[in-house]
């Protein structure tokens, strides 16, 4: 082999590897850019679970404290006031006397 013809088998040598090294590192950049891909899908997944944690923890609290207010105010129940005095009108006396009469109640 000649010195020529094994500069020339060299060369050709030389360009399949850097062609090699240049598809290796396109298919690096590729990739690394799919895993940044994923790594980012893969946080939104985990805040995501982090919120739906945090908002049902937030949505328990909201009822706990909606049921401990509703406790702590007063139930509307009827409150026994004291009758006030009665005073009784002429129309009240006639009125008792009439019924009185009709019953027959002295």
């Amino acid at each position: 082999m000649t010195l020529w013809q094994e500069i020339e088998d060299l060369q050709k040598k030389k360009a399949e590897l850097e062609f090699q090294l240049r598809s290796i590192e396109e298919k690096e950049k590729t990739l690394e850019e799919r895993a940044r891909l994923l790594e980012e899908k893969l946080a939104i997944q985990q805040l995501e679970e982090k919120l739906k944690i945090k908002t049902e923890t937030v949505e328990k609290l909201e009822s706990r404290i909606n049921e401990l207010e509703r406790k702590l105010k007063p139930s509307p129940t009827v409150v026994a006031a004291p009758e006030p005095e009665r005073q009784t009108t002429p129309q009240q006396n006639e009125n008792s006397y009439s019924l009185r009469k009709l019953f027959g109640e002295n």
